[in-house]
């Protein structure tokens, strides 16, 4: 939870007052801001969201390309470490 009040607090940065100071936001205003939703949750929905975008893509598409890339390196690397008794 610490983590969490700490990131949201980079994400949205300080409040200025009328009288031309900053101020870090209070825990209750962040809670306003994400609507009391969770935040891990909430980017683990994101991403499953974005995964969803990416596989409905043409096979042509360079995100796509990339991605697809990216994950054969990564089994790739991973096979290698089991091959190796890692």
């Amino acid at each position: 939870m610490v983590f969490e009040r700490k990131v949201l607090k980079r994400i949205f940065g300080p409040t200025k007052e009328r009288d031309g100071t900053w101020r870090i936001k209070t825990n209750d205003k962040l809670d306003e801001l994400i609507r009391h939703k969770n935040i891990i949750n909430h980017t683990k929905a994101q991403r499953l969201s974005w995964f969803g975008h990416l596989h409905g893509m043409l096979e042509e598409r360079m995100v796509k390309k990339s991605i697809q890339v990216e994950t054969d390196v990564n089994t790739t690397t991973r096979e290698t470490k089991e091959l190796m008794g890692r």
